[in-house]
């Protein structure tokens, strides 16, 4: 499906339409970083559904700071395919996040639609609907002073819709993408009142550039820059750069401003099983930081086996 020029400005429209939403209020909580993003764009950008360049199934396993009492850990399983229309895919998505006595999960279905714009363009666009659930279990605290009324007993579930969208445009060098995975703002407390204004999951904008430099026939160096901003919090910055061998093996560093500083190396096995380890540690307080362990493992349907590792990213 070829689009012309009025397509072509169509969809920059929608997409600068997005970036000037980085300019309003955006409130709220950050979610998860997976540090094995590139090999799974759809955990934060839905326009990625379908694309031969993600695996069929997804598993991502990211536990932070191993040894401590209470410590984040976030696990998601993501299958997605294409449609018998070859522009469409779909996807779906499980997630699980413990905080501490706070638990989150979520259900997620997805639609992309990508089309051929003029030149070597191509413009990915998707939507996604969502239903999450939190759990406060405050029975499970360990209290200083027990017998306190107020932790004798868990305030129960918090049900909450969300949808988001998603936009990627792609050329054989470089490529661009833009999402917002959640649009409206959520109240993450199960209790009521005034008080619960000040917990909230808000919508984050994701903003993401890369670059494919080939070094040589079996060698290709990819520079990548991600961001996502939100109210009340400085910007998330990823600055990473990694090296891809053969089209197989995967293996960089990645720094994000202020925060982390980290490693990844994933392995491509007969076009059908990725697996990926990532490690990063948190900066201020290293000495005292166990640091944080990722694990990645993707499998490619008979029918969509990926022939490289792709250069996109998230």
């Amino acid at each position: 499906m070829h689009i012309r020029t009025g397509t072509y400005d169509l969809g920059i429209r929608l997409i600068v339409a997005l970036l000037w939403l980085n300019l309003l209020p955006l409130a709220g909580q950050e979610q998860a970083f997976y540090a094995q993003h590139f090999n799974n764009r759809m955990v934060y950008n839905p326009s990625y559904a379908g694309d031969i360049g993600i695996p069929g199934i997804v598993l991502h396993s990211r536990q932070q700071w191993l040894g401590w009492e209470g410590a984040p850990s976030s696990n998601l399983l993501m299958a997605h395919s294409r449609l018998k229309d070859k522009n469409a895919g779909a996807g779906i998505s499980l997630a699980y996040d413990r905080m501490g006595p706070l638990v989150y999960g979520g259900f997620s279905g997805i639609y992309s639609y990508t089309v051929q714009l003029s030149g070597k363009y191509t413009l990915g666009m998707g939507l996604q609907a969502e239903l999450r659930y939190r759990q406060l279990k405050l029975s499970q605290l360990q209290l200083v002073d027990q017998g306190d009324l107020l932790f004798s007993e868990d305030p129960g579930f918090k049900v909450s819709p969300n949808f988001g969208v998603g936009f990627h445009l792609d050329h054989e060098k470089y490529s661009v993408n833009l999402s917002i995975p959640r649009l409206l703002n959520e109240k993450l407390s199960p209790f009521e009142g005034s008080s619960s204004q000040w917990s909230r999951f808000g919508r984050s904008v994701y903003l993401g550039a890369n670059l494919k430099l080939s070094v040589g026939p079996e060698l290709t160096v990819i520079p990548s820059i991600q961001m996502a901003v939100s109210k009340g919090r400085s910007p998330w910055i990823e600055v990473s750069g990694h090296m891809v061998y053969l089209d197989k093996i995967r293996a960089g560093l990645f720094y994000r401003y202020d925060r982390t500083f980290g490693a990844t190396v994933s392995y491509l096995i007969r076009e059908t099983l990725v697996f990926g380890y990532g490690y990063d540690i948190s900066l201020g307080f290293p000495m005292v930081n166990p640091g944080t362990h990722e694990l990645f493992l993707g499998y490619n349907l008979p029918f969509n086996k990926i022939k490289t590792i792709s250069p996109r990213q998230f």
